[in-house]
């Protein structure tokens, strides 16, 4: 089945649910980034933190920006995902691999290291929100449990995983529960939740067990909140907004004369997406099209 997000309440329509599954779409962002083992995790996590977030904007042009910014190996990574399912992200060193932890598991701790997790909203009008938080563990889940809870204090739980082979990512997704603010300042509910959250065990083997069914997954690990879904799945794909025009833009930002520097020292222009790994050349007679257009514009050289 295609990746897809799936939002419920439960508990009374107390605590609101999110499960996604980023299988797919984790498998692109490999194949397009050359990733390791490792940085497939870190990634395919991060993708699906990302659209958790997402999934609570108001309008169908909301955006999250979850940027990891860290001092171990991995150097940072950047997901950019949107209230409509779509999701691209990138790693600074896509080809990184450590050794496994002494438990056999990815050392994600060691990957990232200390740092900051950096959540950037955008509804698509008016000013973003900024929020900055300490990295916890790494491992992206409990991250963004205290991105939430320190920034918008709410109480919640992220759980992010997957399952993953010699032969590649099998399965990926993440679940996010929390509180709604109407019941926030109810103590019973949050304790409810915190012992359900703490029930939780093996997140990871219950996701491949339950691939491609979001509802099941809800229903096997919070069957005592009786989540209930709100809509049918929506569907979630990798998919950037890279465009050649897009290109085009950038390069009249650059001004007449150093396109012109461009033309004789290179003959050209290549630009390379960070989110998706796409080139774009352009040619000398491409950037003298970009010329002209600045000079019709009023431009001057200079």
């Amino acid at each position: 089945m295609a990746d897809h997000i799936l939002r419920a309440i439960a508990a009374d329509r107390g605590i609101r649910m999110v499960a996604v599954e980023t299988t797919v779409s984790t498998r692109y962002a490999c194949r397009r980034h050359g990733l390791s083992y490792l940085t497939t995790t870190l990634l395919g996590r991060a993708m699906a933190g990302g659209l958790l977030l997402a999934s609570s904007m108001k309008t169908a042009q909301g955006r999250v920006t979850l940027r990891v910014q860290c001092g171990g190996p991995l150097r940072g990574l950047t997901v950019d995902a949107g209230r409509d399912g779509a999701v691209r992200g990138y790693v600074a060193v896509p080809g990184l691999e450590l050794d496994l932890a002494p438990e056999g598991q990815f050392d994600l701790a060691r990957a990232v290291g200390s740092g900051h997790l950096q959540i950037t909203r955008d509804e698509g009008h008016g000013n973003p929100l900024q929020s900055t938080v300490e990295l916890v563990s790494g491992a992206i889940g409990d991250d963004l449990a205290a991105y939430l809870f320190h920034s918008e204090q709410t109480p919640s739980a992220v759980f992010v995983g997957e399952h993953i082979t010699s032969k590649g990512i099998r399965c990926c997704g993440g679940v996010l529960v929390q509180v709604l603010p109407k019941a926030a300042n109810e103590p019973a509910l949050v304790d409810l939740l915190q012992r359900e959250c703490s029930a939780v065990e093996n997140f990871s083997q219950q996701l491949a067990a339950h691939q491609g069914n979001m509802a099941a997954l809800l229903q096997s690990l919070f069957n005592n909140l009786n989540p209930q879904p709100l809509a049918a799945p929506q569907p979630v794909r990798f998919h950037c907004r890279c465009t050649t025009s897009r290109c085009l833009a950038a390069l009249e930002l650059l001004g007449i004369h150093q396109l012109e520097e461009m033309i004789d020292e290179d003959g050209g222009a290549e630009m390379n997406c960070h989110f998706c790994g796409e080139v774009y050349r352009f040619s000398a007679a491409d950037l003298q099209g970009v010329i002209h257009g600045l000079v019709a514009n009023g431009v001057k050289p200079g």
